[in-house]
């Protein structure tokens, strides 16, 4: 952030609370800072009706994503806290357009490409599809609005899963759709014997691809 403020494309910024990496900068040159942040309470700064009325663009780095959208900001794996929700929800509910973006996949110890930023199902669910308008990964960007779920898992698979993992999830969508569509559940379809599967695979053996569903 500090950079961007010497180098003129941040003009301010308020918030809670900040963590800074770069602390000898700020601290040697605080009268040239000093004007450019605000910190103010929780309630003023994460306040729905603030950030409806200014027209918000929320944008917030979640741990992944699932098919149909929905967002998961705080547990790796399900059970892991990584970090806080601070106002993400608040923010991803009520501004004027609400974006997610992660990585398409990020590394393990046992493979480059070892987790995927769109999986099935999140293991833990902060931000529901009804919130969220788009996601974005470096592959590409899915608009979400206006999507029935089917849709939205086909749109966020084309544009958004690394190129790795594009079949395994179109293969697991189009099973759950198989699966579901007779029984006249198939509305968001999932098979819940597999849908951790990716997730189960990386703690066993380091990585989210899969031989086989």
């Amino acid at each position: 952030m500090l950079p961007m403020f010497k180098s003129g494309k941040l003009q301010f910024a308020s918030s809670t609370a900040m963590t800074l990496s770069k602390w000898d900068e700020f601290y040697d040159n605080f009268d040239y800072y000093k004007d450019k942040f605000l910190l103010r309470q929780q309630s003023v700064s994460n306040s729905a009706e603030v950030i409806r009325r200014l027209g918000v663009i929320a944008m917030n780095t979640p741990v992944e994503v699932d098919i149909y959208g929905h967002g998961n900001s705080t547990h790796a794996g399900g059970t892991r806290l990584v970090n806080g929700l601070g106002g993400s929800g608040d923010f991803e509910r009520n501004g004027y357009l609400s974006i997610l973006h992660c990585p398409a996949a990020r590394k393990t110890k046992q493979d480059p490409t070892g987790i995927s930023g769109i999986v099935p199902m999140c293991s833990h669910t902060d931000h529901t599809e009804h919130d969220i308008d788009v996601i974005v990964t470096d592959q590409g960007l899915a608009d979400l609005r206006g999507l029935a779920p089917v849709p939205r898992a086909r749109l966020i698979i084309e544009k958004c899963v690394h190129p790795s993992y594009k079949a395994q999830l179109t293969e697991y969508l189009e099973m759950s759709i198989k699966a579901t569509q007779p029984k006249g559940a198939g509305h968001e379809p999932h098979i819940l014997s597999k849908v951790f599967k990716m997730h189960t695979g990386l703690q066993e053996k380091g990585s989210m691809h899969l031989p086989s569903w």
